[in-house]
């Protein structure tokens, strides 16, 4: 009964705080689907850090018209030959720009809820309540038979 208990507690958790935007990603480069590899195994790699490259997560000069668009000053990141695998965000909402931090796992679980068009959130709340009511009705038969 306990782990019952567990299951239908952990349902009812509200939604996740989207996490803030950090900075901008291209639509081209924008995605919740995990972050980039990159391997400076074998050479020097230069990280985009506006997030506007055609070549992300690479960095292709973007920066330049960027910078003047918005009145940022955001230049790559060098990643020397040798280095450890880094993993570059794609959803722009990592605190340690360029670098993944796993935001976008959260903004994955708003966006399900979204596109599911809150069928989660009425199992979320529906299947508790009819779990309640048949297992009062058991528990009426078990005591009172």
């Amino acid at each position: 009964m306990d782990s019952l208990i567990n299951y239908y507690s952990k349902l009812n958790k509200p939604l996740p705080e989207a996490p803030p935007k950090q900075w901008d990603i291209s639509e081209k480069n924008f995605s919740l689907n995990g972050p980039i590899p990159v391997d400076p195994t074998n050479s020097d790699k230069w990280i985009c850090r506006c997030g506007q490259s055609k070549n992300y997560p690479y960095c292709d000069g973007s920066h330049t018209k960027h910078n003047e668009e918005t009145g940022l000053n955001d230049t790559p990141l060098k990643v020397g030959k040798g280095s450890d695998m880094v993993f570059v965000c794609r959803c722009g909402h990592s605190k340690d720009k360029p670098f993944c931090d796993g935001a976008h796992s959260t903004l994955k679980v708003i966006e399900f809820e979204k596109d599911n068009g809150g069928i989660k959130a009425i199992i979320r709340y529906t299947f508790p309540l009819v779990s309640f009511v048949f297992v009062g009705i058991y528990l009426k038969r078990q005591l009172f038979n």
